[in-house]
C-alpha cells in the first residue's frame, strides 16, 4: 500500500481532511486494506470503521430491506463505535472494490484530538437514525446508560476516610457510593476529602459517614444526558448516583459530560442556572431559537426536541424563583409552583405561553398573599422578558385565583368533578394536566391523589368525554382535508387544535377514569396499554398520530423561525410530500377511530 496515496485520498475526504499533514500519514500507516469481490459478504461485527475507497456496498436491514448503498468516500461501523450496540445489517459488495478498515483505538484516539472528527461522526450518525431506524435517537438525546457503564464502585459508610482515599486513588475515581445493606446512603467525592477532613484537620481514622454527603440527588440511567445537565446545574452539584431500579447502578460526573458532549447546546441550561439577573436569562433566552433550528438540522424527534424546550423553560422559571427569593427573603411557608398543560406534559413547542400557578402549603392571607403575589409577578414577567408571553387566559400564577391552598385547590377541583358545567370541563382541560416545575412535591402529591381519588365519576367522564367530541379532525366523509381561515386570509389545516390536541383530550379522559399518574401523552398512553385501559393496537395507532402530527408541526415552526416569521400551527397540506399528506389523513383517521370508542365507553346515559 502506497502510503502517499492513501493519504492523498485521506485529505479529500471529510472528515479526514482536518487533519494535519504528519496525522494523516500516521492515520495511513494505521489502515488495513481489503480486497472485496461481487457478492462478498463483509464482517461488520467487529469495532471498527469502515471507509469505502471503491467499489459499490448494498447495506441491508435484518428484514433484508435495502437501507442504502455505500461508495467512496462513504462510511460504515461508526454507530457501534460510538454506542457499543451492534445492528443486525448485512453488508454486500456489488461492485469489486478496496476498503479501508481503521481499528476502534485509532478511531476514538482522532475523535479525541480532533473535535471536527468527533461532531462529524456524531451529525452522521444522527441522520443515519432518523433515515433508516425511525429515530431512535441522536447526539442531543443520550441517555445516561449511552456514557455511563456498570461500574460502580462503592464503600461501606462505617470504613475510614483513609481506607476511602486508597480505594479512589486505586481505581482512579474521584468520588464513592457510599452503601449500607446494598442501599445508597451517601456518596463521598475528593471535595469532601479536601473540605471536610484535611481542612477540618480529621484524622485518617474519621468515618466516611462522618463527612460524606448523604442523601444524594440522583438519576435514573434510563433518563436522558441533558437532565443530568439540569440537576447538576440547578443543585450545583459535580457528582450524580445513577439508579436503576432504585438500586445504585454507578457515577455520572460533569467531567462525563463534558467529553461526551462539549458542544452539546443544552448547555445553555447550564448558563441559565447561573445568571444572577432577569437581563442575564433574557439574553439565554435568545438563544432558544437557535437550539431549536440546530434541533432541527440534527434530525432530533419532535416529541424529543419538546421535552428539550420545556426542560429549559422549567430552568428559566426555577432560576426567576431563586432569583425572586434573593430579593423577597425566604418563603413564608412551603409552597410548590405549578405549570400546566404542554408544559406539564414536556411536549413545548418555541410558541407556548405560560399555564402555571402556586400550591401553598397554609392560607394566602396577610403577609403570606403579599410575598406570593410578589413572587409570582417577578417569576411571570420574567418569563414573558424570556420569551415566554403572558397568558391571554390569565392563567398564571399571578392570577390570586391561582395562589392556594392544599384545601383551596382540593376545593376547586371537587367542585369541577362534581357539578361539571361547560366552563368546569374547560378549566378541566387545562388544569388536570399538571406538573411540579420547583417546590414541595409532597403538596403536589397530596393535591394530586386527592383529584385522581374523584376523576372515576361517571357524570364528570360523561362531560368530558362529550366536550372533546366537540371539535373533530379536518378530515371529510370522501377522506379530503377540511381546511379553514386563520383571520389573517390563510388557510390550511390547525395541527394543535385539529389534531394534537384532539388525541391529548382522549387520552386524558382515559388516564383520569383509570387514576393514571403520568400527564405526557405518551407516557399515559404506555400506562393505559398496560393496564388493560385501552386496546395496545389502540394506543400504538394514537402514540403514532400523536408523533406524525407533532413532526410535522414542529418542522412548520423550525420553517417559520428560518423565514423569521412568528411559529404557526397553521399548515397548508398542498406543501406537503405525497407520503406526508397520506401520514396526515391516517393520523386523522385514528383521531376519528378513537372519538367513536370516547363515544361508546363514556357518552352512554348516565
Amino acid at each position: 500500500m502506497e502510503v502517499s496515496e492513501v493519504s492523498k485520498f485521506l485529505a479529500q475526504t471529510i472528515p479526514f481532511d482536518q487533519l494535519s499533514p504528519a496525522q494523516l500519514a500516521e492515520t495511513s500507516l494505521q489502515l488495513s486494506v481489503y480486497y472485496c469481490q461481487q457478492g462478498e459478504k463483509l464482517d461488520i461485527a467487529k469495532e471498527r470503521l469502515l471507509i469505502i475507497r471503491t467499489g459499490m456496498y448494498a447495506l441491508y436491514s435484518d428484514k433484508q430491506q435495502l437501507l442504502t448503498k455505500l461508495e467512496e468516500g462513504d462510511f460504515y461501523g461508526y454507530q457501534l463505535l460510538l454506542t457499543g450496540l451492534a445492528d443486525a445489517d448485512q453488508l454486500i459488495c456489488e461492485e469489486d472494490g478496496l476498503v479501508y478498515w481503521l481499528a476502534a483505538s485509532e478511531f476514538h484516539q482522532l475523535r479525541y484530538q480532533y473535535k471536527n472528527v468527533d461532531i462529524f461522526f456524531q451529525r452522521l450518525f444522527g441522520r443515519r437514525l432518523h433515515q433508516y431506524k425511525e429515530q431512535q435517537g441522536s447526539r442531543f438525546t443520550l441517555k445516561i446508560a449511552d456514557i455511563v457503564q456498570n461500574r460502580k464502585v462503592a464503600i461501606c459508610g462505617k470504613q475510614s476516610v483513609q481506607q476511602a482515599a486508597q480505594l479512589m486513588t486505586e481505581k482512579r475515581v474521584s468520588s464513592l457510593l457510599v452503601e449500607e445493606n446494598d442501599r445508597l446512603i451517601g456518596i463521598l467525592t475528593d471535595r469532601d476529602l479536601r473540605t471536610r477532613v484535611l481542612a477540618d484537620d480529621l484524622p485518617a481514622s474519621t468515618l466516611i459517614q462522618q463527612v460524606m454527603t448523604p442523601k444524594p440527588h440522583t438519576i435514573d440511567k434510563h433518563a436522558y444526558l441533558f437532565e443530568a445537565v439540569q440537576l447538576m446545574s440547578r443543585f450545583n452539584v459535580h457528582h450524580l448516583p445513577v439508579m436503576e431500579k432504585d438500586v445504585s447502578f454507578g457515577m455520572i460526573t460533569a467531567t462525563d459530560i463534558i467529553r461526551s458532549q462539549q458542544d452539546h447546546p443544552v448547555y445553555l441550561i447550564g448558563e441559565i442556572h447561573r445568571q444572577d439577573t432577569v437581563d442575564g436569562l433574557t439574553q439565554c433566552s435568545l438563544q432558544i431559537n437557535n437550539l431549536a433550528q440546530t434541533l432541527g438540522k440534527q434530525l432530533v424527534p419532535a416529541h424529543e426536541a419538546g421535552h428539550i424546550i420545556t426542560t429549559i423553560t422549567d430552568a428559566l422559571t426555577q432560576r426567576l424563583i431563586k432569583l425572586a427569593q434573593q430579593k423577597l427573603g425566604p418563603a413564608p411557608c412551603v409552597f410548590t409552583w405549578l405549570c400546566f398543560g404542554s408544559q406539564a406534559r414536556m411536549d413545548q413547542s418555541i410558541n407556548a405561553d405560560q399555564d402555571n400557578a402556586l400550591l401553598l402549603e397554609r392560607e394566602p392571607t396577610a403577609d403570606i398573599a403579599d410575598y406570593f403575589q410578589q413572587l409570582a409577578e417577578f417569576v411571570c414577567q420574567g418569563l414573558a422578558s424570556c420569551g415566554i408571553t403572558l397568558c391571554p387566559g390569565n392563567i398564571m400564577a399571578s392570577n390570586p385565583e391561582l395562589r392556594l391552598s392544599l384545601k383551596g385547590w382540593s376545593g376547586k377541583f371537587a367542585k369541577w368533578i362534581s357539578s361539571p358545567t361547560p366552563e368546569a370541563i374547560l378549566k378541566a382541560s387545562i388544569f388536570f394536566d399538571m406538573r411540579v416545575v420547583e417546590g414541595s412535591k409532597g403538596l403536589f402529591n397530596a393535591l394530586q391523589q386527592d383529584i385522581l381519588a374523584r376523576t372515576n365519576n361517571a357524570l364528570f367522564l360523561y362531560h368530558l368525554a362529550q366536550s372533546s367530541l366537540q371539535r373533530t379532525a379536518p378530515l371529510s366523509f370522501l377522506r379530503n382535508f377540511i381546511l379553514e381561515h386563520d383571520g389573517k386570509q390563510k388557510k390550511g389545516i390547525d395541527l394543535k387544535k385539529r389534531g394534537i390536541s384532539l388525541i391529548t383530550d382522549i387520552v386524558r379522559i382515559y388516564a383520569l377514569a383509570h387514576g393514571v399518574h403520568e400527564v405526557n401523552t405518551r407516557q399515559r398512553l404506555q400506562q393505559l396499554a398496560v393496564l388493560g385501559a385501552i386496546d395496545p393496537k389502540e394506543a400504538q395507532n394514537l402514540s403514532d398520530a400523536f408523533d406524525v402530527l407533532a413532526h410535522l408541526r414542529w418542522d412548520k415552526h423550525l420553517h417559520d423561525i428560518n423565514q423569521g416569521h412568528e411559529a404557526s400551527n397553521l399548515l397548508d397540506p398542498a406543501i406537503l410530500s405525497g407520503l406526508q399528506r397520506h401520514q396526515l389523513k391516517d393520523s386523522f383517521a385514528v383521531i376519528n377511530n378513537a372519538q367513536s370508542s370516547i363515544k361508546h365507553r363514556f357518552c352512554k346515559e348516565v
